[in-house]
């Protein structure tokens, strides 16, 4: 989420946090890569409006958690520079390896001998072709690391590639790079086996490697442009709520004594598995009933004739459906119901159903020990709201939707 200002009339601003805009762009390219982007255009309008209201507002929310990341002075901690270094010279080893790869062509002698070998099967082709580009791409890296440690002056130091060396013992050094001991342990907290010379020494190839890399796409003046600030922007919210994740759950006992004064959370409501046949009139409903009770199968008919497009793509299977999370119609209708048994007509602003039960699962109260991920969620949810509502009062959230400004600072 870039902070530069954006054209008004091309990408209207939506709403301001702090002195930081969120445009329209932003919201549409936040949706697009949201886990609803696949069913979205198939979603009426209101659904739209919903789910691009709810993402909206985890963007302010985002960007509040980012300026309280910078008043606390997150950015300047060794751990983020670390993190956005090793970020960058990611980024930078990529694009040169990236540029590298584009260098691969396919001779017109070998393409025509590809052609003539796969005689006109088009997959067997595109696989050849790969074949080849992967072949020469590992060729042209090795030779182009052979040229690297020659122009940087790699030297290897073998004789200090020992697990009972000191962490600063220098192994590797080049122009402008130094590698330790240190520098090819695993990171705190990170499984480790046992350590040896070979492992050592693999591991000192691949980051040389690395860093050569990333040193090489430096000079040639890759452009990251606004990659850098986009993980800045998006990690230190994240390390914001680490932080708070770790002061809220102190212990397990918080979570515990939480689940008491919330036992619901540890309730699962009866569940049925449903099938359904809904068409638009009453007078036909009542003759598919009877078709049912004479034996036709509710499921075959409802892939024949249901008006609802889910259901007759799956032959009236509904899944399964919580109690309170369905219509609330449809839930009256099938009180008493036993299973297999179909439903009276129940009529529901979608059209006029047949329900039938296929199986049931009872609610039941759970302990603590099999909810425990659920009311862990619950409580810091609870905990994220009045956090979001604190910062909104610290730093002023104007929504400009519609030309229509609401403060909220």
């Amino acid at each position: 989420m870039s902070a530069r200002r954006p054209c008004g009339r091309c990408d209207p601003v939506l709403v301001t946090v702090g002195d930081f805009p969120i445009t329209a762009n932003q919201l549409e390219s936040a949706v697009a890569s949201s886990p609803f982007a696949t069913p979205f255009n198939a979603m009426d309008v209101d659904d739209q409006a919903a789910i691009r209201g709810n993402v909206l507002q985890r963007l302010v929310s985002s960007r509040l958690l980012y300026l309280e990341a910078l008043r606390q002075g997150l950015d300047r901690g060794d751990g983020f520079r670390d993190e956005i270094e090793k970020f960058r010279l990611g980024l930078l080893y990529r694009a040169y390896m990236d540029r590298l790869r584009a260098t691969i062509d396919i001779p017109e002698d070998v393409g025509a001998a590809i052609r003539q070998q796969t005689a006109g099967n088009s997959d067997a082709r595109k696989a050849a072709e790969a074949a080849y580009r992967v072949d020469r791409f590992r060729a042209a890296r090795t030779a182009n690391l052979l040229e690297l440690r020659s122009r940087y002056h790699v030297k290897i130091h073998e004789s200090a590639i020992r697990p009972d060396a000191a962490p600063d013992t220098l192994l590797l050094d080049a122009d402008g790079i130094r590698i330790t001991l240190h520098d090819l342990l695993p990171a705190e907290g990170m499984e480790q086996g046992p350590l040896s010379s070979d492992w050592l020494r693999d591991r000192l190839v691949e980051h040389a490697e690395f860093l050569l890399v990333a040193r090489a796409a430096e000079e040639q003046g890759v452009d990251l442009g606004d990659r850098l600030a986009s993980f800045r922007e998006e990690r230190l919210p994240a390390l914001l709520l680490e932080r708070l994740e770790h002061s809220w759950l102190a212990d397990e006992q918080v979570l515990r004594d939480y689940f008491a004064s919330h036992p619901e959370l540890g309730r699962l409501v009866d569940r049925w598995h449903i099938g359904q046949l809904v068409v638009a009139s009453r007078g036909e409903a009542e003759a598919m009933r009877q078709r049912i009770l004479r034996g036709d199968s509710l499921f075959e008919l409802a892939g024949r004739f249901s008006i609802d497009p889910y259901g007759r793509s799956h032959k009236g299977d509904m899944g399964w459906v919580q109690a309170g999370q369905g219509m609330r119609e449809v839930e009256q209708g099938i009180v008493g119901l036993a299973d297999g048994q179909v439903s009276e007509v129940i009529e529901t602003p979608l059209g006029f159903h047949l329900v039938t039960i296929i199986e049931r699962r009872p609610g039941e109260s759970r302990p603590y020990e099999l909810v425990r991920d659920k009311v862990r969620q619950a409580y810091l949810s609870e905990r994220m709201l009045a956090y979001i509502a604190e910062l909104a009062g610290r730093y002023p959230v104007v929504w400009k939707i519609m030309d229509h400004q609401v403060s909220q600072n």
